[in-house]
Parts: structure tokens; C-alpha cells; sequence
């Protein structure tokens, strides 16, 4: 397949969403691993929420954090196998 045509397949993801992105898993790590880390008080309704969730929901929050990380395990040895 020519250069031009197999550059169309793969494009990457803007900046913005790689951001988002890891933002967001970095806060559910923090959640599931150091809760006491995070400054509730200073997120406003974000922080009571996630406070709601760590009080109430922490073992709920620890199988889904494992189940985002499995989900994405396989995507990517998917996403290998598409490609080849």
C-alpha cells in the first residue's frame, strides 16, 4: 500500500482529548488509591460528588478502575490484531 493511502487510516487525536484523557485516569487513580489526597473542599460540587463516591461507592470504584484498565488491555491488543 503507497505512503499516502495508509496515512489516512491513522490520524492522532487532539491534544485536547489526549489531555482529558489522562487527566480524568489520573483522578480515578487518585480516587481508588489515595483519596485522602484530594482536596474535596477546593472541587466545589465535583469535590462533594467525589467525596459521595469515595465514602459510599470506594469498592464499586476500585473494580471499575481494573475494569477500565482491561477494557483499554484489550482495545489495544484489538486494535494490534486489526492492523496486522
Amino acid at each position: 500500500m503507497p505512503a499516502e493511502v495508509s496515512g489516512a487510516y491513522f490520524k492522532r487525536p487532539s491534544l485536547f482529548w489526549v489531555a482529558v484523557i489522562t487527566g480524568a485516569f489520573g483522578y480515578f487513580t487518585l480516587q481508588v488509591f489515595w483519596p485522602e489526597s484530594i482536596p474535596y473542599k477546593s472541587l466545589g460540587l465535583w469535590g462533594n460528588f467525589s467525596k459521595y463516591l469515595v465514602d459510599q461507592y470506594h469498592p464499586h470504584l476500585c473494580v471499575g478502575y481494573w475494569v477500565a484498565w482491561l477494557v483499554h488491555f484489550a482495545e489495544a491488543l484489538y486494535s494490534i490484531k486489526l492492523c496486522r
